[in-house]
């Protein structure tokens, strides 16, 4: 099995050359999303700002206090994860497609049909696996680290259960990698022979995926560098400390620049970062397959 793990880490570049109309749409796609996330939840946002201005220098604030800050995040999270695990599949999905079938690419490569629908399946499915093994782990370091208040020598099994649950994760997390990539390109739900394939080329994959990770986070570091002037022109979150329960029309006349730079600056380095860590999974599995890249 021939597998580099290098020339994999440096798909993402590949693909925004050769298909840079794509990742513009996937930019826009981007901003969309977090547009219509902050007409559903920007009114939320600025109640939680305020707030927790209001409680600034209170020291420890109240359970009642607390209270309408936890409904707002609440309210926050209750659309926020279902929409953003939707757009997740969609995106994923469009750039797996762009590098396992490069000639599919009308409409940026994004879709809303079977496809999305067994990533999402698939994606589902992984998460579910890494929450059950998360929440048993956690539990038998929260009851060890309970014991240890008593006696303190059990603080070394603390630590060292603690680092062995994080390896796992990473473990699964590589293991599990190539799971939307392997249903894109077969058409159907692929978790077990995705677990699979993943096991001689453990090590490598891991390298990439650390590349590819250092990449992202310096691309996002020099986009939010160039960014920051026009950041510093039109102000950062804190223009929405006070508007406690105005609605998405006055915030956007309150804070309306500061919105506009924030979302096309964020919509522009998530489609970048995402680009650069998804699309080396993509050929990873393609040389892993052994299949003709394009």
């Amino acid at each position: 099995m021939t597998f580099s793990a290098t020339d994999c880490a440096f798909e993402g570049f590949r693909l925004t050359r050769r298909a840079p109309l794509a990742v513009l749409a996937w930019a826009l796609a981007y901003a969309v999303f977090f547009g219509l996330l902050f007409l559903l939840v920007g009114p939320h946002f600025a109640t939680v700002m305020s707030l927790i201005s209001q409680l600034e220098g209170q020291g420890e604030p109240s359970m009642e206090a607390m209270t309408p800050i936890m409904q707002a995040y609440g309210a926050i999270i209750a659309w926020a994860m279902p929409l953003g695990v939707l757009f997740s599949a969609v995106i994923s999905t469009g750039i797996a497609r762009s590098v396992i079938r490069p000639e599919d690419g009308r409409f940026g490569y994004l879709r809303l049909g079977m496809d999305e629908v067994r990533v999402l399946g698939a994606s589902l499915i992984v998460a579910l696996i890494m929450f059950g093994v998360s929440v048993v782990g956690f539990g038998v370091v929260s009851m060890i680290a309970a014991a240890a208040v008593a006696a303190p020598a059990l603080w070394l099994a603390v630590v060292l259960l603690s680092l062995a649950l994080l390896a796992l994760m990473v473990w699964l997390s590589v293991r599990l990698s190539l799971v939307t990539p392997a249903t894109v390109a077969e058409r159907r739900i692929v978790v077990k022979e995705a677990f699979a394939m993943t096991r001689p080329v453990f090590w490598p994959l891991l390298g990439m995926a650390v590349i590819a990770w250092i990449m992202a986070m310096l691309v996002g570091l020099l986009g939010s560098a160039v960014a920051a002037p026009l950041t510093l022109m039109v102000g950062g979150a804190e223009r929405l400390v006070g508007l406690e329960g105005a609605g998405a029309a006055q915030l956007l006349k309150a804070a309306g620049p500061m919105l506009a730079v924030s979302l096309v600056v964020n919509a522009v380095l998530s489609a970048a970062q995402i680009v650069i860590m998804y699309a080396p999974l993509s050929a990873a599995y393609q040389q892993i397959k052994g299949a003709t890249r394009v």
